[in-house]
Formats: structure tokens, C-alpha cells, sequence
């Protein structure tokens, strides 16, 4: 549920300049060279939040809530949690209430980074799964559906890249948000309950321990995902135009 966190952000850097894209009616222009230019970006993504919540086709950018996640999967083994886990069908919503607390850019010749610093009240979502493996000694093997809710996620998103051919090409999107609580259901054993119930007692017990453990896996996996989409509307762009 954290994947279009990023998203967002890396594109909405390029709207922060979008005199030259007539079709993003984006009122606030950021010069580069202005000593206050963090806080026009900041305030540039509040306004452009909005629009981009709905998408904006022309760019191939998806709407950000509700999200769609059509497929994932990872392999664990660490701790307690060992195993392989696919997630397919995830559809999640709350980006909409994304409050932004700080925007920094940098320049250093052809490099580019960016860290938006943001909070959400509450991402809830739903979807399929299929697990195989061991969870803190319990067996898994099964599918079915899942759903979770978090609150309170926070967390600065570091986004960074390079130029060439006048194209901003992003490499990295780093998403690995705190959350303050969780709660998570599923149906891993659908022929025994009890199991079931007790795994899932676990799971919403102990969620920080199990969530602190997956984070660095997880952030491998989504992270290609997050490139792609933040480098279909760069590559559409010119970077000295963006970024005067």
C-alpha cells in the first residue's frame, strides 16, 4: 500500500515547472535558482495532489486512490519468516489525505536527488495472496484473500537519478515508511480456523517485530515498480525545460 507514496512524488517535481505543459493547469512555477525553492515545490505539490489523486492519462500515470497493485512477490529469510509470498490484485485508498511536511532538491552536475518528507492519516487495502513457508515456526501454504489497514505512516521518500539527453532517468525510489499501528486479516488454513485465528493473533500481535524484518525485502521488490512509472512521464519530457 506504500508504492504510490513515491509515485507521486517523483513526477510531481516536473509539474512544479509546468509553464511549458499547457494541459497541467499547475499554477505555481519553481525556479531553481530561487532561495526559497523547497517551499515552492512544497507548496506546488499540494496544489498538483489533487489532480494527480485522479491520473493523468496523457502521462500513462495511474490515479493514486484508489491504486491498484497487480502483482508482487518476495522471498524471506530472516528471523522468524522464511518463505516466498505473492501478492496479486492489491487495491488500496487514504493517499487522497497525504499531508506534506517538507520538500528538498538537490543538483550536483547530472545528478539529481529528491526527498519529500509526507504523513498519512490512515491506507487501507485488499487483495490475493499465496504463501509458502514457515512463520515463526507455524507452516504456511496456502492462498486466498487479505486485507490490512495502517495508520499514522510517515517517513521521508528519497528519490534519486540522472541526466542524459536532456531526459531526467530515475534510478532509485526509496519508500520505507514508520507506521504507528496495523492490522491485518487473511485466510491462510480455509479447512482449519483455529489455526488461522492463531497465526493471524500472531501476526497482529507482533506486527512491528514483523514488520521491521520484511521492510528491507520489501522495499527491493517495489522499488522497480516505482522507477517505472515515475520514468514514464520523465521520459516524455524535456529535463532543461522542467528544470530552468
Amino acid at each position: 500500500m506504500f508504492y504510490s507514496v513515491c509515485i507521486f512524488s517523483a513526477v510531481v517535481f516536473g509539474f512544479s515547472a509546468a509553464e511549458e505543459l499547457p494541459r497541467l493547469p499547475f499554477p505555481t512555477v519553481c525556479k531553481r535558482n530561487s532561495t526559497n525553492y523547497s517551499n515552492c515545490l512544497k507548496l506546488a505539490i499540494e496544489e498538483a495532489w489533487p489532480k494527480l489523486i485522479k491520473g493523468l492519462p496523457e502521462f500513462d500515470f495511474p490515479p493514486l486512490d484508489p491504486m491498484t497493485y497487480e502483482f508482487g512477490s518476495a522471498v524471506f529469510d530472516i528471523n522468524a519468516i522464511h518463505g516466498e509470498a505473492n501478492v496479486s490484485n492489491f487495491v488500496f485508498e487514504g493517499m487522497a489525505k497525504t499531508r506534506f511536511v517538507a520538500v528538498k532538491v538537490n543538483f550536483v552536475d547530472d545528478n539529481f536527488q529528491a526527498v519529500v518528507d509526507l504523513q498519512v492519516p490512515k491506507l487501507a487495502g485488499a487483495g490475493e495472496y499465496e504463501a509458502v513457508g514457515t512463520l515463526a515456526g507455524f507452516r504456511i501454504n496456502g492462498k486466498g484473500y487479505f486485507n490490512l489497514t495502517a495508520e499514522d505512516i510517515s517517513g521521508p521518500q528519497i528519490i534519486t537519478g540522472y541526466v542524459a539527453n536532456d531526459r531526467l532517468i530515475i534510478e532509485h525510489v526509496i519508500v520505507a515508511p514508520s507506521i504507528k499501528n496495523l492490522k491485518v486479516y487473511f485466510d491462510l488454513f480455509n479447512s482449519n480456523k483455529e489455526i488461522n485465528d492463531l497465526i493471524l493473533t500472531f501476526v497482529n500481535e507482533y506486527w512491528p517485530f514483523l514488520y521491521r524484518a520484511v521492510l528491507p525485502t520489501a522495499t527491493k521488490v517495489w522499488e522497480p515498480w516505482l522507477c517505472d512509472l515515475a520514468n514514464r512521464f520523465f521520459s516524455k519530457v524535456s529535463f532543461t525545460k522542467l528544470f530552468a
